[in-house]
């Protein structure tokens, strides 16, 4: 019954919410419990709970009186232990569907683009939404300040300050996140531009003794935002110049919204008094997609290209590119267009014939595809046997030495690995590592196998 009642919970609040609010605060919370005098909803964290207090409290309840059909009083309990055995609050595909690209550059253009302030030097993609950012482990901290940042701007996370590498999704939050501030707040000027823009109109303004117009440009506005902040390095009077300007938007409760390759403190020569202020609301970092979320874009590219992309494919493809998002979608487009060329069908000998110079399997060392393929052949098991929920003995240690061969040979992190086998946590992988090291020492035969499958996969990675 309680299942019945969680999957209404999670429709009434879908209907309530806009998708991206469900996804972001209801997508892995659950109704866990009703009794006579409450109705009790675990959330994954403190973050959750406190977010869905403030901003979300009441629809919850409306939601839950709905499906119960009287008064029940609600209560909030972190419980991530709870989350983890069961399915999410309703288990339905998200609704919202990823936009068609299209080649017509104008066909892009959307009301919110015409909104942005004139001065910046950015155009909104009608693509880049909060809808369509993937969100998994390594961003999904990023997403929701974003997200709370674009709910109340000036309110929420002010300043708010994304740092990470190249391609990780730090300009797909902040286009998303100009893009729900024009939908929400019509009329808001919106200033977004890189650093190099500001500095240049700095430098422009001191040459034409034009100051007074600059500073009427950046400090007139609803919401700056500025990537690549970390180029106000070794710029003296210009780090002056936008600490001013900081603090004339903060003190009037206009949102800032900051992008940055590394984190305040670790940019050079960043005067201490902007760092602190740069730290006076949200820093979070945009970590490298890990293998389930890079695994996730895939597919979310190939649909917005028309076609459903195998999972043996996209596997190929997340396994080869790992850090960049951008690599990933370069990856897609050309295997489509590679497929359109030959009109064959979607599997990993045509990406691996598509791919060929992008993708640099590492000589030396096996990939988890090498070692399933030995592990599954001694054994004689399937990939999916091992992926799948069954813990019988005959897959459950063929499924615990893949793990071990996979944690001893590849560069992948635990959660990574466990994506690999059905999407298991990082503790079932370490359980079997334990067990099969434990085996190694216990069990002589199984000692010299293992190195056999060792050799063999030397062999591979050698090939």
């Amino acid at each position: 019954m309680i299942d019945d009642l969680a999957s209404s919970l999670g429709r009434a609040l879908q209907a309530a919410l806009a998708p991206e609010q469900y996804q972001t605060w209801f997508k892995r919370s659950r109704l866990v419990r009703v009794d006579d005098e409450c109705a009790v909803i675990a959330v994954p964290n403190t973050f959750a709970k406190e977010w869905i207090s403030k901003y979300y409290f009441d629809e919850v309840v409306a939601s839950v009186n709905t499906i119960l059909g009287v008064p029940r009083r609600v209560v909030l309990r972190e419980q991530p232990e709870a989350l983890a055995a069961i399915e999410p609050i309703v288990a339905d595909e998200p609704t919202n569907v990823p936009v068609e690209p299209t080649p017509n550059a104008n066909a892009d253009a959307s009301p919110a683009q015409r909104e942005l302030d004139r001065a910046s030097d950015f155009v909104l993609n009608s693509k880049c939404t909060f809808d369509n950012f993937v969100v998994g482990p390594c961003n999904r901290f990023g997403h929701a300040a974003a997200l709370g940042a674009a709910e109340q701007p000036g309110n929420n996370y002010n300043p708010l300050f994304l740092h990470g590498r190249v391609g990780v999704g730090k300009t797909h939050l902040l286009q998303a996140f100009c893009y729900s501030v024009l939908e929400r707040y019509e009329g808001s000027r919106i200033l977004y531009l890189s650093c190099e823009t500001f500095v240049n109109h700095f430098i422009d303004a001191l040459e034409n003794g034009d100051m007074l117009s600059f500073r009427e440009k950046y400090r007139n506005i609803d919401v700056l935002v500025v990537d690549d902040i970390q180029l106000l390095a070794n710029k003296e009077r210009t780090q002056e110049e936008f600490f001013h300007t900081f603090n004339s938007l903060y003190n009037a409760g206009k949102q800032i919204v900051l992008s940055s390759d590394s984190p305040p403190k670790d940019i050079p020569t960043l005067q201490d008094r902007l760092v602190s202020r740069f730290k006076w609301g949200m820093v979070t970092e945009i970590e490298p997609p890990s293998f389930e979320t890079r695994m996730a874009i895939v597919k979310r590219k190939g649909r917005e290209r028309g076609a459903d992309i195998p999972d043996e494919v996209a596997q190929f493809i997340a396994e080869n590119i790992e850090e960049n998002v951008r690599e990933l979608e370069g990856a897609v487009t050309r295997l489509f267009g590679y497929r359109q060329m030959t009109d064959a069908q979607i599997n990993v000998d045509l990406a691996r014939e598509a791919l060929v110079g992008l993708i640099d399997v590492r000589r030396g060392a096996p990939n988890v595809d090498d070692i399933i393929s030995v592990v599954t052949d001694h054994y004689q098991v399937k990939l999916s046997e091992l992926q799948s929920k069954k813990r019988t003995k005959a897959l459950a240690f063929p499924r615990q030495v893949a793990m071990y061969l996979a944690r001893k040979l590849t560069r992948h992190s635990l959660e990574e690995i466990g994506g690999f086998f059905g999407g298991r946590d990082h503790t079932t992988v370490l359980y079997a590592v334990d067990k099969i090291e434990g085996e190694i020492v216990k069990d002589r035969e199984f000692s010299r196998l293992l190195q056999h499958f060792m050799d063999r996969l030397g062999s591979a990675g050698r090939g």
